[in-house]
């Protein structure tokens, strides 16, 4: 028994040092919620940190001036707390708009039981595509999210959950990684609460499950190094109350949200996609009015240039972009799409600081098919702190 108990102990020793390596070498999520440079410990066990973004817009619909203003877009704070060796802690708190809205974004628990796999729970970020695992403004490229992620995913989405993650090593570079939970998932505000058709970002924030039926969320990725990864992610659950005390009220009405994402780093250059097919079960007298199949994605490139440029600056570095958006609301009739063209260069005196200009052309069709176009001028400043 004793012996038992030493080989116990040294077996769970080596899961927790294989743990606290990989986080510190390579991050499960690159950007991810524990993959921040400004977690500071300031004494104990906790560290804090946060992000800052500030925009200035001028945009164009039509020939006619619709927008120009200075926006304080938002302010994160988040913490990471390492309990023991195999709990750790992670919250995030966003204040958006200067304040107007104020979420919750990110609070989980976690059991760290062996890097193949770890107990997480609570306020989780949907493994719903990479771009919502990992969105802060001072790693995102652009000023603005892409389509898809803010129209279609309704980034940065976030629900109450509980499941796990982990991952196996595939030889000495690539690995394999999971995530899988239960969540609330959706509610019908994603189509009650919308006069201009299904709109999914409408159904989230359903913090107390409104059927008592969890949706099941999942994300599955193959890395070769760092540089490249491919993932593939789903959501599925109902989104309607369907039963009240036991007792059938209506029919059950599902949403599923599927998501193929892919990074890769080519002669310099990173070329990041990810693209999303949504498909709504939507009550029968609203059919037609309301779509059932959505879809999305949006390709970009980056590549830098002129490290050290800036004199004064030696880590400084500059970075032109290019990004295509794309969103069909209703994928069974012409009409009610977007597409838009950003270009763009970027400079960044640290890594972790970046002042972005943007420059958008697009254009739209409502729902009876009238085109509509656009021009967006953007300049934005975010920060890690």
């Amino acid at each position: 028994m004793r012996l038992l108990s030493l080989g116990l102990v040294a077996v769970a020793t080596s899961l927790g040092a294989q743990v606290k390596r990989d986080t510190v070498e390579r991050p499960f999520v690159r950007g991810g919620a524990f993959d921040k440079p400004f977690l500071t410990t300031l004494a104990g066990r906790t560290a804090f940190g946060g992000y800052a973004e500030a925009q200035a817009r001028w945009q164009r619909v039509d020939g006619a001036m619709d927008e120009a203003s200075f926006l304080m877009r938002r302010l994160n704070l988040f913490m990471s707390s390492r309990v023991s060796d195999y709990v750790r802690m992670g919250a995030e708190v966003e204040f958006e708009e200067g304040g107007e809205e104020i979420k919750v974004e990110f609070a989980t628990i976690e059991v760290l039981v062996s890097p193949a796999f770890a107990l997480r729970g609570g306020m989780i970020l949907s493994p719903l595509g990479r771009f919502n695992l990992a969105h802060d403004s001072p790693r995102n490229e652009f000023t603005d999210r892409p389509l898809v992620s803010t129209e279609l995913l309704a980034t940065a989405l976030s629900e109450p959950g509980l499941g796990g993650y982990g991952y196996v090593p595939l030889g000495r570079s690539s690995r394999l990684t999971y995530e899988a939970y239960l969540t609330n998932g959706f509610a019908e505000g994603l189509i009650t609460n919308s006069e201009a058709g299904t709109r999914i970002p409408l159904g989230r924030n359903n913090f107390e499950d409104n059927n008592a039926s969890p949706a099941t969320v999942g994300r599955i990725a193959f890395s070769r190094g760092v540089d490249h990864e491919i993932g593939l992610s789903a959501h599925r659950g109902a989104y309607n109350q369907f039963a009240v005390e036991g007792v059938q009220i209506d029919e059950r009405r599902n949403l599923t949200i599927t998501v193929l994402d892919a990074e890769t780093t080519v002669f310099k250059t990173t070329f990041t996609g990810e693209g999303a097919i949504a498909r709504i079960d939507v009550p029968p007298g609203l059919s037609g009015i309301y779509a059932d199949r959505q879809r999305g994605f949006f390709l970009e490139g980056v590549r830098p240039f002129g490290q050290g440029w800036v004199r004064t600056m030696p880590k400084s570095a500059f970075a032109a972009k290019v990004r295509w958006d794309y969103v069909d609301f209703d994928t069974r009739r012409r009409g009610t799409s977007s597409a838009q063209l950003t270009a763009g260069v970027n400079f960044r005196p640290t890594a972790e600081t970046v002042l972005k200009l943007d420059l958008i052309r697009g254009r739209g069709r409502d729902e009876f098919n009238n085109p509509s176009r656009f021009a967006s001028l953007l300049f934005s400043l975010a920060t890690y702190f």
